[in-house]
């Protein structure tokens, strides 16, 4: 009775992983990996800093953050425009 039930507990994980890994194939890649710091002057330093805080990893971010919020306004001054918020 126990081992039915273990192998259809395991059948089930095995069936989440399974439909996990095609989701996760399915998506694209992070966008924020793109963009790294390749060729800064500040690059060498860079790796010493990134042992104590994830600086490269912060300003991917903060640039993510504040492209978005460009976008943001420009759509808002868009919309203005046509009149489609007051």
């Amino acid at each position: 009775m126990y081992s039915f039930i273990i192998k259809t507990i395991n059948a089930l994980i095995r069936g989440l992983g399974a439909v996990l890994t095609f989701i996760f194939k399915v998506l694209p890649d992070s966008p924020f990996q793109k963009h790294v710091l390749e060729n800064e002057v500040i690059m060498p330093y860079l790796k010493m800093i990134n042992y104590f805080v994830p600086v490269a990893e912060i300003l991917i971010t903060f640039q993510a953050l504040l492209i978005a919020i460009g976008v943001y306004y420009i759509y808002q001054v868009v919309a203005r425009w046509v009149k489609i918020i007051s």
